[in-house]
């Protein structure tokens, strides 16, 4: 293949990898820090990407250069690990967050965009509203990896404005899509119930703390059930929920419009996998979209699963206090 080709089948790639309606030159201007005329040239194919900028483009973009240069193999796939710095968790964290917001806020005008997850544990699209447990991920998170500077207390944690506005934002915008379906894991709240019950008995969250906790898991039970009998966020935009008759073994997700495609896989508690690779992208949603066969529809429909549902989940959240 010719520097020409190369240089336009790369721009190519670039292309389909944005949402709809972003501008390439302004992207490429941010990400290799060229100036506007530089960008241009290399658009026009008047001077080739070098291996370099061409690197930055498929870890930025996630352009497979296996693929442009004919790679045959069809068995590797590029991933963004985002992972979270051990040196400054939290401004780290708050980056990759919000990352998500950009995207979402790219992306939710698109009539075609939809954002699908399948999940094992409380969605971050929900939860992160809420400071105790947007805390408390986090605090597990630290005290697993033994990455804090407290005495290990729960409430000793300090997560900074910045940081809770942005996961608020987080959640207003991932209610924006044109559509979303959940498909949830029947022991969601379980799982982390249980993790909470842990930290209580290890003496790493006093008894005030779990009350408040148990609080605002009760606020979320009703916000969540609210939104299952209406079907709809407070945005207007629809949802599916669905209840799973078997156990996940992870949370899977992939969000996608006519011209972008997005798969995550979570990992490492509080953060996910990313790719942009295409047959990711299909298996994930392949698996996501079969998990259906096994669940029930909750969201305007289903009343006495629904009911059942939640009622359950009251049972397992009151018990914290016990």
């Amino acid at each position: 293949m010719t520097t020409f080709d190369y240089n336009e089948e790369l721009i190519k790639a670039m292309k389909e990898k944005l949402p709809r309606g972003v501008n390439l030159a302004n992207t490429l201007i941010d990400k290799l820090y060229l100036g506007k005329e530089a960008v241009y040239r290399r658009l026009r194919g008047e001077v080739p990407f070098t291996l370099a900028e061409a690197a930055i483009v498929s870890r930025e973009m996630g352009v497979s250069l296996d693929k442009l240069v004919g790679s045959k193999k069809g068995m590797s796939a590029i991933f963004d690990l985002n992972v979270i710095h051990y040196t400054d968790p939290l401004e780290t964290y708050y980056s990759i967050v919000d990352n998500y917001v950009k995207v979402f806020q790219e992306i939710k005008h698109d009539p075609t965009s939809v954002l699908c997850t399948a999940s094992n544990i409380i969605p971050q699209t929900f939860y992160l509203k809420y400071e105790l447990l947007s805390k408390f991920r986090m605090f597990k998170w630290l005290y697993q990896f033994e990455k804090i500077d407290i005495e290990h207390h729960f409430e000793e944690l300090k997560l900074v404005d910045k940081l809770l506005d942005r996961q608020r934002d987080f959640v207003r915008e991932s209610q924006e899509f044109n559509h979303t379906e959940y498909i949830w894991d029947c022991k969601i709240f379980f799982y982390l119930v249980n993790d909470i019950k842990y930290f209580a008995r290890a003496n790493l969250i006093s008894p005030e703390y779990v009350r408040k906790l148990k609080k605002e898991l009760l606020e979320l039970l009703d916000e969540l059930e609210e939104i299952a009998v209406r079907g709809a966020f407070k945005s207007g935009k629809e949802v599916s929920i669905y209840i799973a008759n078997i156990n996940f073994e992870a949370t899977y997700s992939y969000i996608a419009t006519s011209s972008y495609k997005l798969s995550l896989i979570r990992l490492f508690a509080i953060n996910s996998i990313t790719s942009h690779d295409e047959n990711v992208f299909r298996n994930v949603k392949e698996w996501v979209d079969s998990l259906r066969k096994y669940s029930v529809l909750i969201s305007q429909s289903g009343e006495i699963q629904r009911s059942k549902f939640f009622k359950d989940q009251r049972e397992i959240v009151n018990g914290l206090c016990e």
